[in-house]
């Protein structure tokens, strides 16, 4: 009888053996699928490559033409998108800088290359950041209505404001 006993007891504890493989397996498979779906859900936890930055070189000008206040918004958004355009090509020299001084390549003469047009740059988004407020003013001066300057005030705003934080960061 003890022999009977033993040997259902190792039935019995190889069925469960057998169950609990069988839905290890069986959760480890819908871990996987659940990861696999989730994917798209939330988002890759791989970051994705960087690329690196590029240079935006003037495009088409808003003719300045007609009459009224269409030359006078046609000129200032020629101005925001030229602030624009030396705010993005600024970064991207500062940004190439920086990499340059990280480490330390390219050496001599291409990294006083980089420099100097990091500070060619600064000096043309100062012209550009002068430019604009200039004749945002000068447009309020002239009359232009409120509604129609509301967007270039903004801008205006943020020129200030970016303008004390560079200072400060100095």
């Amino acid at each position: 009888m003890a022999l009977f006993a033993r040997s259902q007891r190792r039935r019995a504890s190889r069925r469960r053996i057998a169950c609990l493989l069988a839905f290890g397996a069986w959760g480890v498979i819908v871990f996987a699928a659940w990861g696999v779906s989730a994917d798209s859900y939330l988002g890759s936890q791989i970051p994705k490559p960087v690329p690196p930055p590029t240079w935006i070189e003037p495009g088409e000008p808003i003719p300045v033409e007609g009459a009224g206040w269409t030359p006078v918004v046609a000129t200032l958004e020629n101005a925001q998108a030229r602030v624009r355009r030396s705010w993005h090509n600024v970064a991207t020299a500062q940004w190439l800088l920086t990499r340059a001084k990280i480490r330390h390549y390219p050496r001599g003469e291409p990294f006083f290359e980089i420099r100097d047009r990091v500070i060619f740059l600064e000096a043309e988004r100062e012209s550009a950041e002068n430019e604009f407020v200039a004749l945002v003013e000068q447009s309020r001066r002239d009359g232009i209505p409120a509604g129609t300057l509301s967007s270039f005030w903004d801008f205006s705003d943020e020129i200030r404001r970016d303008r004390a934080t560079r200072k400060a960061d100095q």
